[in-house]
């Protein structure tokens, strides 16, 4: 389970909006992942990352990486099978 941190409320309803895409591409992205690469902090901290970087291109297409709406993405819980 995730949460999602964004620079203000009209971020926050325009993501609402793509949740449907934001889910669908988290799953692609955490598919291509190895449990192995995420039993480290480094490991979650990458992949938390990738997925700020996902959400901040759905939201603003011309981003580049590491900038955009969304600040954060803190995990609340996390489980590797």
């Amino acid at each position: 389970i995730l949460s999602v941190e964004v620079n203000d409320i009209k971020t926050g309803d325009r993501l609402k909006s793509y949740t449907p895409k934001v889910r669908n591409n988290i799953m692609m992205l955490l598919s291509s992942k190895k449990a192995s690469e995420l039993l480290t902090r480094e490991g979650k901290e990458g992949l938390a990352a990738d997925i700020r970087n996902l959400i901040n291109k759905i939201l603003e297409p011309s981003a580049k990486p590491g900038e955009g709406p969304v600040k954060d993405i803190l995990f609340t819980s996390f489980i590797i099978q």
